[in-house]
């Protein structure tokens, strides 16, 4: 596999970033919670937000209350506004393109699809 250099600005998706329409809604929520990452990464919504399983969102909701503790009602708002804006969002978003094998493709090979921006590498996320 080739340097972090022969990839710069390209796709899958912008490099292991995440696509615009979820980053979109991290960086909304994290602006509600005045740049606090804390609470979407440590918080109900762990396992999505910190370790990127966004095929468990269902289940972070369905266990959110056991997972509330230290939270203020307001972040505990956000994390869940967070979790079910990304129920919306399409499964295409959430996982890698088919067909991608990184010891047989680059993540130029994969350009995002048309109809959705490509939102760089997960650093440029807010805060």
């Amino acid at each position: 596999m080739a340097d972090d250099k022969e990839y710069g600005g390209e796709c899958y998706w912008c490099w292991w970033g995440w696509p615009k329409p979820i980053l979109d809604i991290y960086n909304d929520c994290l602006a509600k919670l005045d740049g606090n990452k804390g609470p979407l990464h440590f918080g109900p919504a762990h396992i999505v937000w910190e370790d990127e399983n966004w095929d468990l969102v269902q289940f972070c909701l369905d266990h959110f209350d056991e997972f509330s503790f230290d939270l203020t009602e307001h972040e505990l708002a956000v994390v869940r506004e967070s979790l079910t804006r990304l129920l919306a969002v399409p499964d295409e978003y959430k996982s890698p393109p088919d067909g991608f094998d990184e010891d047989k493709n680059s993540p130029g090979d994969f350009p995002p699809p048309k109809h959705w921006g490509c939102s760089g590498r997960m650093d440029n996320r807010s805060a």
